[in-house]
This record gives structure tokens, sequence and C-alpha cells, in this order.
């Protein structure tokens, strides 16, 4: 079933490319940019540029949960059969915002743990709480009531989930791999790899197809 979800999730991504786009790529392409600036002038100074790069993190931090609170919001408005505008669907992902930030970080430090305990470790974590952005967003659920609910939720459909994620990565990486070849630094490839960023909401999209099924399912 991985690659029939796989094909219905490449199938809502093209159907509805130009509002995911709209959703995304403007916050996208603002930290890309600031990157690309910021990589220009390393001429400034080790510290300047270092913390430079702390706050375009945070500034990375913080849009996050934004933009990806309002992609899931207009995910299940179309399941739904009542699509959000875009900025109806920005709108509530400002409603979730603290919580799904909280989520992410939490998140994180559960899968840095894993990887530093091996790489094996980090991803199983990681995929057992692919549902805990979802379930925080949809359900208005706590942080840490998130991430309990999708390791629970997520073991039957763990392989499914390592399977999808490990081809969407895999293809993912293999563009960003050639832009780089291509490309280097420059602007062109700055833009182009914007691009591929944005092809990582293929990953939110085939999670939320399987989180769909386990709804469905229960």
């Amino acid at each position: 079933m991985t690659f029939e979800y796989l094909r219905q999730s490449l199938f809502f991504f093209r159907q509805h490319l130009l509002t995911l786009a709209a959703i995304q790529l403007p916050f996208l392409a603002l930290i890309g940019l600031l990157s690309f600036f910021l990589q220009g002038d390393l001429t400034s100074g080790e510290d300047v540029a270092s913390g430079s790069f702390l706050l375009l993190g945070l500034l990375q931090l913080c849009l996050l949960p934004l933009y990806w609170g309002a992609t899931i919001f207009y995910m299940q408005s179309v399941l739904d059969g009542k699509p959000l505008t875009v900025m109806s669907a920005i709108s509530l992902g400002m409603t979730s915002w603290g919580r799904l930030l909280l989520t992410y970080i939490l998140n994180g430090f559960a899968v840095l743990l894993g990887l530093i305990m091996l790489i094996i470790p980090g991803v199983y974590v990681g995929v057992r709480l692919a549902f805990a952005d979802y379930v925080c967003v949809l359900e208005g659920k706590s942080a840490t009531q998130s991430l309990k609910q999708s390791w629970s939720q997520t073991q039957p459909y763990f392989w499914m989930l390592v399977q999808g994620f490990v081809i969407i990565f895999l293809c993912l990486f293999l563009l960003q791999m050639l832009i780089q070849q291509l490309f280097g630094s420059t602007l062109p490839g700055t833009l182009l790899s914007l691009l591929v960023d944005f092809g990582g909401v293929m990953l939110t999209v085939f999670g939320f197809r399987v989180f769909s099924v386990m709804r469905e399912e229960q």
C-alpha cells in the first residue's frame, strides 16, 4: 500500500500545487534569500556571521510552525470538501503556532537524543512521532499529548511511513545534490534549492495521507 499512498500523495500535490506554493514559498523565499545574502557577507567577520546565522535559524524556527500549520489546515479542509483560501489557512496556522512550535522543539530533542545513541534509534523516534504535527494542529492537543498520541498511533504504520519517507527523502536529496553540483552557492542555485525545499511538502502530504487512513480505520 505504500506506493499507492505515495501515488495518491503525488496526485494531491499536483492538484493543489498552486495553493500549497502560495502558502509555503513566501516564507521559504524569505529564509532562502536571507541565507544567500548572509553567505555572501561572510567577510564581515566570523563573530558577526555566526550571530547572523543564529538569528536566521531562530527566524526559521519561528516561521516553520506558521506555514506548516497552515498547510495541515489546508489539507484537512480539502479532505472535508471545503478548501480554505491561502489567507484563511495562514490565519488558522497562527492559532496553533505556539503548540506546534513546542511540538517541533520537543520532537527535535527526542530525535537528537536518538541520533546521539545511534542513527537508527533517531530515525525510529522520528517516524514514531510523525503524527504529532497533525494531532497538535487538527485536534488541538498540547505538545506532550501530541507526541504521546503519535507514539501510540504510528506503531501499526511504522514500516509504511519509513518506506514512504525514505523514497521521498532520497528523491529530494539527489535533486539537491544535482543542483549543488551544477550551480553551487549562486543565486540561481539558491532559487532552485527553494523549489527542492518546497518539495519537502510531499513528506507532510504523505504523512497526512497515512494519518487519515489511521483515523478512518479507527
